[in-house]
């Protein structure tokens, strides 16, 4: 079994598929996002309510909004209600999960030597 630590405990993550490697990568690819997936990452356990993510950033809430439905559908944070807010907090394990994906393509490429 493989087993990754995040920030917030161990959990099993499977190897990777590749469609959910290229989602999680695109969900990444924009400026804004992994931006805020830093800044959750960063927030650790306790995460952050939608709209001090859209203040802190310097983002419409509305636009936020679609930011965070992208990076959600992808995988990399996750949200619950707290009341009337929505607290989102990220997802450490997936970046793990989509290294260890990458490597794995680069030995498979390399025909199974050692990748440093």
């Amino acid at each position: 079994m493989n087993y990754v630590a995040c920030a917030f405990e161990a959990a099993y993550i499977p190897s990777m598929q590749e469609a959910e490697a290229l989602r999680v990568m695109s969900a990444l690819a924009q400026s804004t996002r992994m931006n805020v997936f830093v800044m959750l990452l960063t927030a650790g356990e306790t995460g952050m309510a939608s709209g001090d993510i859209a203040d802190a950033v310097g983002v419409p809430r509305n636009l936020m909004s679609s930011h965070l439905a992208v990076l959600s559908k992808a995988g990399v944070i996750a949200s619950t209600r707290d009341g009337r807010s929505v607290v989102y907090t990220a997802v450490g394990g997936i970046v793990t999960a989509l290294g260890d994906h990458l490597r794995d393509l680069v030995k498979q490429a390399r025909g199974q030597r050692a990748v440093d």
